[in-house]
């Protein structure tokens, strides 16, 4: 259910110029906090706390030995190692490709660990043993320990927070980390599996995972929200003659194309949902092709456009029955009036 709004949620609402705070919603893993969550959060902290130890203690080292040994031209040979990944990994942040950074930044640190532990043992075997040994072995420990504290944290079970505004939403994860989205920048929503992805002009994405508690719900006031400007795009897209890509479907003025056979608007009657996916029916009343949800972005404003598509095309092909039918209803509406 949704929470209370407090008073510092119009505050937070104000200061991101949010508008007015409407409804407030925690995520959980489950509706109620049961011995199983409460060992998993304790084994979860213990490996949290190690981690933290573990960076602390290479970092120590690794200051020390540089200190000590007076190693800091070994850094400039790390730092130009670095220096390739990161440039590269740059790269692909500025040209938006989340998925190959995501992939740079875990191949990186896929290769250091190797390296900087085979750098380690090897130093340290040979006589006498290289001082560089006690960097490499403290930089290890370092990257063990902070990825031990990352995964520790992502997967506690924690509690996530939304708060629905009038003019965007505000979500703030585990860590109290925030992150604003304004309806006017949604540009699709998208349901893969066990989650919604909510995609934003800006490149940025939130998921709205199914296990959480009331992700269901947001996502309908989510959508509900984003529902009138991506409809409006979509439709002026439409009217402009350029494709609206809907995941697997794509509407443009001949029809609705799958990627495998294009549908023309002359053989459409309706589109409807079925179970879990939708149906394209023809003028036959046959069924032309059923896609999953997860297969069609933006389901709910498909679906509207296509049937927004064939009204307008049926008035179109039939103005004098339509003009009939509107002076029938208003002849209808004068003598059903009572008499003064």
């Amino acid at each position: 259910m949704a929470n209370h709004i407090l008073p510092q949620d119009h505050l937070l609402a104000k200061k991101y110029k949010l508008g007015v705070p409407t409804r407030k919603f925690r995520f959980d893993f489950s509706h109620s906090f049961s011995s199983r969550d409460l060992i998993l959060f304790a084994e979860l902290t213990v490996v949290a706390i190690l981690g933290l130890c573990c960076f602390t203690c290479g970092f120590i080292l690794t200051i020390s030995a540089t200190i000590t040994y007076h190693l800091s031209t070994a850094w400039l040979w790390i730092l130009a190692m670095l220096a390739v990944p990161a440039i590269a990994g740059w790269i692909m942040y500025r040209h938006g490709n989340q998925r190959l950074l995501a992939l740079n930044v875990f191949g990186t640190i896929a290769s250091l660990l190797p390296v900087f532990l085979g750098s380690y043992l090897v130093m340290m075997h040979a006589t006498p043993p290289d001082p560089a040994a006690y960097i490499f072995g403290g930089l290890f420990l370092c990257i063990t320990g902070f990825i031990a504290t990352v995964v520790a944290l992502y997967f506690m079970p924690l509690s996530r927070s939304i708060m629905i505004c009038t003019d965007g939403c505000l979500f703030i994860d585990k860590l109290q980390r925030r992150r604003i989205i304004r309806w006017e920048q949604i540009i699709s929503i998208r349901s893969d599996k066990g989650c919604a992805r909510i995609v934003c002009s800006n490149g940025s994405s939130l998921k709205l995972r199914s296990s959480w508690a009331n992700s269901t719900a947001v996502q309908h006031i989510i959508c509900g929200k984003a529902f009138r400007s991506l409809f409006a795009r979509a439709r002026s897209a439409y009217y402009s003659g350029e494709p609206v890509l809907f995941g697997r479907f794509t509407v443009n003025w001949e029809g609705i194309d799958n990627g495998q056979q294009l549908f023309h608007w002359e053989q459409l009657r309706a589109c409807a949902y079925v179970d879990s996916g939708i149906a394209l029916i023809s003028v036959d009343d046959t069924c032309l092709d059923v896609s999953y949800l997860s297969q069609v972005s933006d389901a709910s404003v498909f679906v509207e456009l296509v049937k927004y598509i064939l009204i307008s095309r049926q008035k179109q092909a039939f103005p004098e029955s339509s003009n009939s039918r509107r002076h029938l209803e208003t002849t209808l509406t004068t003598f059903s009036r009572p008499i003064s």
